[in-house]
C-alpha cells in the first residue's frame, strides 16, 4: 500500500475509489476536501484504499473488496498502522466498510485480534419535499452563522472559542477552507457555545454534519433548531445531507428526523483495543 501525499488527493482519485455505498465522510478526504491519510494499493491506477479521518479517528476500507484478495493486510496493519495510531496516542483501530462483502475478509484477516462490532445509522435528506418545521429557540440563546463577519468580529467575544476553532481545523485545517466549501450554525448563552451544527465534510455536494449540544443545554431543542437551519443554508447551496450516528445514539436519530431526514441504511463499524 503506497501513502498518497495530499496533493494526490482529489476528485479524480475518488471517481475512481468511491461508489454509492461510499461513506460520504471519506470521500470528502479521498477528494481531498477534508483532513486524513489516503494509502492505495496502486499510485496511478487504485482499486481500494483505506482512509483515515482526523476528526473521526476511524478507517474506513473504500473501493473494489475483489482486488484485496493477494493483499497481506494483517502485515500491513501490523507495520504501518499500529504505529501511526501509536503515535497519534490511540489505543484502539476502529474501521468500517464500503460494502458487506469487504466485512468477512477483513475480519477473517485480523481474526488474531478481538473484534467487536456496532451498528451505524445513515439518514438523508428526502428530496421531494423541502425541510420546512417550525422551531424555537430558547430565550437566552443566540444563534450565530458561522461567516467570515462572524470570525471577524464576533468569536473574539466567545469564551470558549477553541471548541468551534478544533472542530473546523479537524476536518477542514482553517478558518478560511471551512468559508470557501463549507457552512455552520452556533447557539451562544452567556458568551459560550453551548450547541453547534456544522456541515463538516464534502463530497462533490453531499455535506456531512456534525451537530453536538453540551450540558447542562440538552434536551432543550437546540441540535433540532439548528440542524434545521443548517440544511436549509445547504439546500440553498444545492446541496445534499448525509447524516450518520450509532444505532444507541437515539437523541442523535430524534434529531435527524425532526429535521426532515429519511432513513437510508445501516452499516457495521469493527474496532478493537491494541
Amino acid at each position: 500500500m503506497y501513502l498518497c501525499q495530499h496533493s494526490q488527493c482529489n476528485q479524480s482519485l475518488a471517481d475512481k475509489i468511491a461508489n454509492e455505498n461510499s461513506d460520504m465522510i471519506f470521500a470528502g478526504i479521498v477528494s481531498g476536501n477534508n483532513i486524513g491519510e489516503v494509502w492505495v494499493n496502486d499510485l496511478y491506477n487504485p482499486t481500494f484504499c483505506l482512509v483515515w479521518s482526523e476528526n473521526l479517528e476511524s478507517f474506513q476500507f473504500m473501493g473494489s473488496y475483489i482486488s484485496i484478495n493477494e493483499f497481506d493486510l494483517q502485515c500491513f496493519v501490523k507495520n504501518m498502522i499500529l504505529p501511526f495510531l501509536h503515535d497519534k496516542k490511540i489505543n484502539f483501530f476502529e474501521f468500517a466498510c464500503d460494502s458487506y462483502e469487504w466485512n468477512a475478509f477483513i475480519c477473517d484477516a485480523l481474526s488474531n485480534y478481538n473484534i467487536k462490532s456496532s451498528k451505524q445509522y445513515v439518514y438523508k435528506m428526502n428530496r421531494e419535499k423541502t425541510v420546512n418545521i417550525n422551531l424555537t429557540i430558547p430565550e437566552n440563546y443566540h444563534i450565530f452563522e458561522v461567516n467570515e463577519y462572524f470570525i471577524k468580529n464576533e468569536l473574539k467575544k466567545i469564551e470558549n472559542r477553541e471548541i468551534l476553532k478544533n472542530q473546523i481545523e479537524k476536518s477542514w485545517r482553517s478558518f478560511n477552507r471551512f468559508l470557501e466549501y463549507s457552512t455552520g450554525f452556533i447557539a451562544v448563552c452567556n458568551n459560550a457555545i453551548c450547541s453547534f451544527a456544522l456541515a463538516n465534510f464534502l463530497y462533490k455536494n453531499i455535506y456531512s454534519l456534525d451537530v453536538e449540544t453540551f450540558e447542562p443545554h440538552k434536551r432543550k431543542g437546540l441540535s433540532g433548531f439548528l440542524s434545521v437551519t443548517l440544511i436549509n443554508s445547504i439546500i440553498k447551496r444545492n446541496g445534499d445531507i448525509w447524516w450518520d450516528c450509532m444505532e444507541s445514539n437515539i437523541a442523535s436519530q430524534k434529531t435527524a428526523q425532526k429535521a426532515g431526514l429519511i432513513f437510508d441504511h445501516e452499516y457495521e463499524v469493527f474496532w478493537f483495543d491494541l
